[in-house]
């Protein structure tokens, strides 16, 4: 095995999380940026310090969500080149596919976008699929919706007159603790599902996954790619869902993004691979609804639920195709 090889399969898991800041952790400042409390600069460096800490402390103390994404595909029997070479399809699927959704100015769910890309090289390998992941999986895509729809209904309830009567300053001050939260959360999410990955790759290279200093800078490059990625291209994002899609107050933004960050705190304690795009999307669309005055663009909404249904079965099969054709090259 070369280490072109090894540097190739690096690449795309790096790809892969550079695309999720483009494409999902720009999720997380949608409110703050949208409703002028932080501009978008000082919001992107916000999430990128919230994403760095929430992936460490999770990956650390919490990584139920990076074992479950470990046991989707058993790669034993398979010698480190097939390994590594199904792991470039199955990344490279992903990215193709979350690309061109930006384009468009769609999120993806790179949660949901990985786990598909995973089981399309497992089957391109002709390797076992883990049913008991991919059912934890299947649930995280029904549950973050409607956990996050649902709290960010209920926050608005139960909070959205009393911060109304708050002044502007301290709403300011909410949101940008909302946007702290939910930022953390994405890290605790859908970083360790990274650092999760890119273990996977150097246990195919080296052997036994990487602890100690080594896992802890797996960890950090994941949240400062991460990062990248959100300054890089978040802002298309964020206008497509705060600006057309729904459209909150600042006392619905602070519900929302307190919504959203419970549900998936909620859903990492239960080890649950969530997609934090569909939770704060949800939540949002929750808020608003509650709270009235705030506008939800149903046909745009509608949009972005096609694309989410189309997510699994497209960077599934476009993941399996590549990982079949880089085979055959082998």
């Amino acid at each position: 095995m070369g280490w072109a090889l090894t540097v190739l399969a690096l690449a795309t898991v790096l790809a892969v999380i550079f695309v999720n800041g483009w494409t999902d952790a720009s999720g997380a400042i949608v409110n703050v940026v949208t409703t002028g409390s932080l501009s978008y600069r000082r919001a992107a460096a916000l999430a990128a310090g919230c994403n760095l800490v929430g992936t460490l402390a999770f990956s650390l103390l919490m990584p139920r969500v990076a074992l479950t994404m470990t046991g989707l595909v058993r790669f034993e029997g398979a010698s480190p080149s097939e390994g590594l070479l199904a792991l470039c399809g199955g990344f490279l699927g992903v990215v193709l596919f979350s690309a061109a959704a930006w384009w468009f100015g769609i999120p993806t769910s790179e949660s949901h976008g990985l786990t598909a890309g995973l089981v399309g090289a497992g089957l391109g390998l002709s390797r076992p699929v883990g049913a008991e992941s991919l059912s934890l999986v299947l649930w995280g895509m029904g549950l973050s919706l409607a956990l996050g729809g649902g709290l960010g209904w209920l926050s608005q309830k139960l909070l959205g007159r009393h911060l109304q009567k708050s002044g502007e300053k301290v709403l300011d001050t909410l949101q940008i603790f909302g946007a702290a939260a939910a930022a953390l959360m994405h890290g605790g999410q859908d970083g360790q599902k990274f650092v999760a990955v890119l273990c996977l790759v150097w246990a195919m290279v080296f052997g036994p996954a990487p602890t100690g200093g080594w896992y802890l800078a797996a960890a950090a490059l994941c949240a400062g790619v991460i990062a990248l990625g959100t300054a890089s291209g978040g802002r298309r994002i964020i206008i497509r869902v705060g600006e057309e899609m729904v459209q909150v107050r600042k006392d619905q933004g602070v519900t929302a993004d307190l919504g959203s960050a419970l549900a998936l705190l909620l859903l990492s304690a239960a080890g649950v691979p969530a997609s934090t795009t569909h939770t704060k999307t949800a939540a949002l669309a929750g808020a608003a609804r509650a709270g009235g005055k705030g506008t939800v663009d149903r046909k745009a909404l509608l949009g972005m639920l096609w694309v989410w249904l189309l997510t699994f079965p497209a960077c599934g099969l476009i993941s399996y195709l590549l990982t079949k054709l880089f085979l055959a090259a082998l």
